[in-house]
């Protein structure tokens, strides 16, 4: 299991918990006043159902945390304030205005205190546990076009790297969208594959860069009918280069999304992540069947 496992199923508890709570506040926003307050003002069941919506879209950025493999340390704890600070505003509520609150209210707000302060502790611990995947991905949109790359080093020597990174049809081993790869005609430049996605989809490939040793590329036909993703060109460079130690080996996707600015822009944000997770597990595979290749 990734070393964040931990971390995701606490925020995932928290963000379940936040959820219910955001909820019940605004659909029961009066019921809640009159529950939580000794003498409940006017405002006070709008107040709560405005803290329920702002609960739901902290349940929501938890859950997109909780869902990411590669959730970093620094973006748990940044969660582990913002529970440390619903504690502290509890406490201050306790401490010096509990005159406004009815008993019940006061037991509420103590047990959601305690609930959100063991999120808080068991997030910290968890996060601690946190390492950073030795792959460094990045992925950003420019002009409407997504730039997608990873870079890794490896213990194993380029001539090594090389050959396992032009074993095309073992390509389907480590990538995670890909089930299998066909090599259809050509060696090097000018060279066809074909790729099958995990449902049978298929789409051909042209090996557009090649320099023996160093770096090719490949073209992918978009325009096959069945083509899964949401691209009108896509295009890849696979390169590796020796180390002192070792070698280290990139990867680079450039891809043309479809539709108008705003559509775009929606699947870059919807795709980032994704991308990220396939190139980062795809360079430890890789990393993986190099260094035991080089033994």
């Amino acid at each position: 299991m990734p070393r964040s496992a931990t971390a995701r199923i606490f925020l995932k508890l928290n963000s379940q918990f936040s959820a219910l709570n955001g909820a019940t506040l605004v659909i029961a926003g009066g019921l809640a006043a009159s529950m939580l307050f000794a003498d409940p003002a006017q405002w006070a069941a709008t107040g709560l159902r405005a803290l329920g919506v702002g609960l739901l879209a902290f349940a929501a950025l938890l859950y997109v945390l909780s869902k990411n493999k590669f959730v970093s340390r620094p973006a748990v704890n940044e969660i582990v304030i913002l529970d440390a600070l619903w504690v502290v505003g509890s406490v201050v509520l306790l401490a010096f205005f509990s005159d406004l609150f009815s008993t019940n209210g006061l037991i509420i707000i103590t047990v959601v205190a305690m609930v959100v302060a063991f999120f808080a502790i068991a997030q910290f611990a968890s996060a601690a546990k946190i390492a950073a995947p030795l792959p460094v991905a990045d992925v950003a949109l420019r002009d409407g076009k997504l730039y997608a790359t990873v870079v890794r080093q490896v213990n194993a020597p380029a001539d090594v790297v090389w050959q396992v990174m032009t074993d095309h049809p073992a390509y389907a081993d480590v990538a995670s969208n890909i089930s299998k790869v066909e090599v259809l005609s050509g060696d090097g430049l000018g060279m066809k594959r074909r790729c099958y996605g995990p449902k049978g989809e298929n789409w051909e490939e042209t090996c557009d860069l090649f320099e023996p040793g160093h770096a090719y590329g490949f073209r992918i036909h978009t325009d096959a009918k069945d083509y899964p993703y949401p691209f009108s060109e896509l295009s890849g460079r696979w390169t590796v280069e020796p180390r002192q130690i070792g070698s280290e080996f990139n990867i680079e996707i450039v891809a043309t999304l479809k539709g108008n600015a705003v559509a775009r822009w929606m699947l870059a944000a919807l795709s980032k992540q994704q991308f990220k997770t396939i190139l980062i597990d795809l360079a430890d595979a890789w990393a993986e069947r190099m260094e035991r290749e080089a033994k």
